[in-house]
């Protein structure tokens, strides 16, 4: 599939010191993405649960970034317990979104892979443009590499309280 220059396509790769199943949980628990995740505002659950993840689950974001404020709804597609979620995206960003579960030695691997096109007119503009693009791209994974050290500072505490002394 050859890509438009309004197409994005991401793979982030998070290694977060906890068991699969709690990262699971906490990457389907998308409500409280802006707790821990920063530049995640605010997100709403449509339709459907939350936990256990389950196909039809609709939600709203609202993503910023120091020049655009992004909103799109997801839709849970398909996904296998433990392995991975599929989902639709539609809005300000439209394509698909699937996250991979690993369990690794003393962490879990959660790969996100993000394929989308951009929207907005002015974006959609703006990713013409090389340096635009650059930026676009430059704040995506600014924003990933947030989310990544807000769920290992997350589980971090975690584990601490649960191992250290009262």
């Amino acid at each position: 599939m050859s890509l438009k220059s309004h197409d994005f396509r991401f793979l982030s790769v998070w290694r977060i010191p906890a068991e699969l199943p709690d990262i699971w949980n906490t990457v389907g628990k998308v409500s409280a993405y802006p707790t821990w995740w920063p530049g995640i505002e605010k997100v709403d659950v449509l339709t459907g649960p939350e936990l256990p993840i389950t196909v039809g689950t609709h939600a709203r974001y609202t993503v910023v970034s120091p020049f655009y404020r992004l909103q799109y709804e997801t839709l849970v597609k398909e996904f296998d317990t433990g392995k991975f979620i599929m989902a639709s995206a539609n809005g300000d960003l439209s394509g698909t979104g699937t996250w991979t579960f690993k369990q690794l030695p003393g962490a879990t691997e959660a790969a996100f892979d993000w394929q989308v096109t951009v929207g907005p007119p002015v974006l959609r503009a703006l990713s013409h443009v090389a340096p635009a693009r650059a930026v676009m791209q430059y704040f995506h994974n600014r924003l990933m590499d947030a989310g990544e050290r807000g769920l290992q500072q997350l589980y971090s505490q975690t584990y601490l309280k649960e191992k250290l002394p009262a």
